[in-house]
């Protein structure tokens, strides 16, 4: 076995002897002491690391010392303590036998389940995985105040984590936390005296079995990051983590103390306020405001307190929404701002883009089209009762069909009507109201879509509908927003970019982590310098395969919509199929029924945001009316109507639904069910024909039928700025595009 690297900057290395203890009770059966030993750490102040063994296990220094991979010389101070057990509880029924996974090779060379050590049982004290609801036995470990001040993730791997753990059913908390001790999330990839390495120690042997080819460049490669996370998902799966984590991690590393130091860790990152994590997660996952190539130039503060940073680029070059999202203020600011937008995505946070050369006065989106629920049924051959559920016809309001000329409120023609005007610059505000808006709709509509947008979009001639940026705009990623500033004789143009995260109290934070996170995850992920078009959006998967459920959890809106249009096991209604073309549906929306269809439960989807009102029953602003909602009329031809019940469809799409983790876990699953220890799951009478699935279009808002759900109130203003400080602090691991000399074929799984 590899000697162990210890990581002493985390939390858990910070622990009390009384809080180390207090855990320790859970430790596995034959473990009945706690020896708690303080060592001299790397910049030379004690740090604390608690250790649980057996009675026949030696605890004199030379011994501890050698068990954790230290020098006898740098430990300072040992106690060792007694565990007291609880009684031994009643057995339960025997469950019956579930299959075995396929042995295969553990990362030091045993098999993927050990057997037991002398005085240990293999699964005294399991901790389940996500298949009960709920995670159970990751109770949170310490305030939020404290887990944030010593946060040490790189945004842009949390993501990954949650891609992986949902394609394994692993808690993407574990993967971090086993990321973590082996090389401090990237940051300490030397290779381990027994010979492990990458970015999650993998040994050579395991490698060439259990990696994964999770950016679908063909090589699955221990350096890159999404494909030694997913490797070391797919690793803990076949060890049986799903339904034991404890005997898993076990696997991965064979010492007791190791396991208990990725649980405490995990428990640690599940302390986290959820709302903190969901903001973290949505903006590691924007893109960049600026297309092409760019810099950031300085702060825009002294001090090192930059409140935001200053983007430099070929003068007059697009600058586009980073994420779907809705405007929220856009104007001139004399003093300070100059031309100026802010806008506020899906999860609530609000990207500001100031001191623009100009900002754009219009955009584009399709048209509302109306639709009724009847259609959709006869459409789907289905009986899609409305949400009242009394047969008394559908509830859902009317979208009526709105012209440019009814948006801009002024006639297309002439007062004659015998002739059409034609304008020189029909964008001016009078040419505009007097007819520019139909012309330039005519003109350089969904001809020139480029000139609006910098990401595929299928808008037809006739649906294209030009508005004006306004506030409560709603605007899809890609969307050109303004343009950087020509400065006379001068090369490059400059904007000032800001960033305030989601929550009532978030401060405005320094956005270079996020900003140099875009870059890393396009790197590790994505496919470096292609914008829209990455690697997974050209990616077939493996084996000539579609792709996994991770690799499209973490493709970009573009490359999603383009395969839910072409998936044929998945049912769409023909308006629906027009919202996902216009880009108006959440990208979460898009990778849920992805992800139900490599389930094996291909949807039949009946309503997205077109054919539905903006209010639910209960006076509630609908998640549709975002884009941010689907229902589910069937699984696998089999209606939801009068299958609902265990066993049935219903349930196990529920549960499937239910499994999702981080930011894909959405904000409600509505039909006749609920699960206990799912709090997302509701049930509701009117909702006997389908499944609801939406996502909380802003944290922290209410929506029906239930208020967010997650940790109360989120993180604090001040709670931010620590964490960001902390990101700011903390050097980012190195991300390479090269494959290494270790990377092994990708087609294998």
């Amino acid at each position: 076995m590899r000697t162990p690297k210890i990581n002493f900057g985390s939390r858990i290395a910070a622990l009390s002897v009384a809080s180390a203890v207090a855990l320790a009770i859970a430790a596995p059966a034959g473990a009945d002491k706690n020896v708690v030993v303080t060592i001299k750490g790397t910049d030379g102040t004690p740090v604390t690391q608690p250790i649980v063994v057996k009675d026949s296990d030696p605890t004199d220094p030379a011994s501890i010392a050698a068990r954790i991979g230290v020098a006898a010389e740098d430990i300072l101070s040992l106690s060792v303590t007694d565990i007291v057990k609880p009684p031994d509880p009643k057995p339960e029924p025997k469950p019956k036998p579930k299959p075995k996974p396929k042995p295969g090779k553990s990362r030091d060379g045993n098999t993927a389940k050990p057997k037991p050590q002398a005085g240990r049982k293999a699964n005294a004290n399991p901790i389940a995985g996500p298949a009960m609801f709920g995670l159970p036995g990751l109770t949170p470990l310490g305030t939020p105040g404290e887990l944030i001040s010593e946060f040490r993730i790189p945004p842009f791997l949390l993501p990954i984590y949650q891609a992986a753990g949902i394609e394994y059913g692993i808690p993407w908390q574990i993967l971090a936390a086993i990321n973590s001790i082996e090389t401090d999330y990237g940051r300490n990839l030397s290779v381990s005296s027994a010979g492990a390495l990458g970015w999650m120690q993998f040994m050579p042997g395991t490698w060439a079995a259990y990696g994964v080819d999770a950016n679908g460049d063909g090589k699955a490669d221990p350096y890159n990051p999404a494909d030694a996370i997913f490797a070391a998902a797919r690793y803990l799966k076949a060890s049986g983590g799903v339904t034991d984590l404890r005997a898993a991690i076990f696997s991965y590393n064979h010492a007791d103390w190791y396991v208990n130091d990725v649980l405490k860790r995990a428990r640690l990152l599940v302390g986290l306020p959820d709302e903190l994590v969901t903001s973290l997660t949505g903006l590691a996952q924007a893109m960049s405001p600026v297309p092409g190539a760019s810099r950031v130039e300085k702060n825009a503060a002294a001090n090192g307190e930059a409140k935001s940073v200053t983007i430099s680029a070929k003068p007059n070059s697009p600058v586009i929404a980073v994420a779907d999202a809705t405007v929220v203020k856009v104007g001139f600011d004399e003093k300070t701002a100059g031309n100026y937008v802010t806008v506020k995505d899906n999860f609530g946070n609000r990207f500001t883009y100031a001191n623009l050369g100009q900002v754009s006065r219009r955009f584009v989106t399709r048209a509302p089209r109306k639709v009724s629920t009847k259609k959709i049924s006869t459409e789907l051959k289905l009986d899609l009762r409305d949400e009242r559920g009394d047969g008394r016809g559908s509830n859902r309001a009317p979208v009526v069909a709105q012209s440019a000329a009814t948006v801009a409120g002024a006639p297309l023609l002439t007062a004659g009507g015998s002739s059409r005007r034609i304008f020189a610059n029909p964008a001016r505000p009078e040419a505009f109201k007097a007819g520019g808006a139909k012309q330039i709709k005519e003109a350089t509509g969904p001809a020139n879509l480029r000139d609006w947008f910098t990401v595929p979009v299928n808008i037809s001639r006739n649906e294209a509908l030009v508005k004006t940026i306004k506030p409560g705009s709603t605007v899809i990623a890609g969307t050109i927003l303004g343009r950087v500033n020509s400065p006379v004789g001068a090369d490059r143009g400059t904007f000032t970019f800001s960033i305030r995260p989601a929550g009532k109290d978030a401060p405005v934070i320094d956005p270079r982590p996020i900003i140099s996170g875009w870059k890393l995850l396009d790197r590790t992920a994505r496919g470096e310098g292609e914008g829209d078009s990455r690697k997974l959006a050209k990616a077939s998967g493996v084996s000539g395969a579609d792709p996994s459920i991770g690799q499209v959890m973490l493709m970009s809106k573009s490359s999603l919509a383009r395969r839910v249009l072409g998936d044929q096991r998945i049912t769409i209604y023909e308006c629906g199929r027009s919202d996902i073309e216009a880009g108006i549906v959440d990208s979460r929306i898009l990778a849920t029924l992805l992800y139900l269809a490599n389930r094996g439960m291909n949807p039949t989807v009946s309503s997205l945001k077109c054919g539905h009102g903006y209010y639910t029953t209960s006076g509630n602003v609908s998640e549709h009316s975002f884009g941010s909602a689907v229902d589910i009329a069937a699984i696998n031809g089999v209606p939801i109507l009068g299958n609902q019940g265990v066993g049935s469809i219903t349930d196990r799409a529920n549960r499937a639904l239910v499994a999702l983790q981080g930011t894909m876990r959405p904000h409600q699953i509505i039909s006749l069910m609920t699960y206990p220890g799912a709090d997302n799951t509701f049930a509701m009478g009117d909702h006997d024909d389908h499944i609801h699935v939406g996502f909380q279009p802003e944290a922290g808002a209410k929506a029906s039928p239930a208020a967010a759900v997650g940790s109360p109130g989120g993180a604090s203003s001040s709670q931010w700025s620590t964490l960001v400080d902390r990101l700011r602090e903390l050097p980012n691991p190195k991300v390479t595009t090269k494959t290494s000399r270790y990377a092994t074929d990708g087609k294998r799984r």
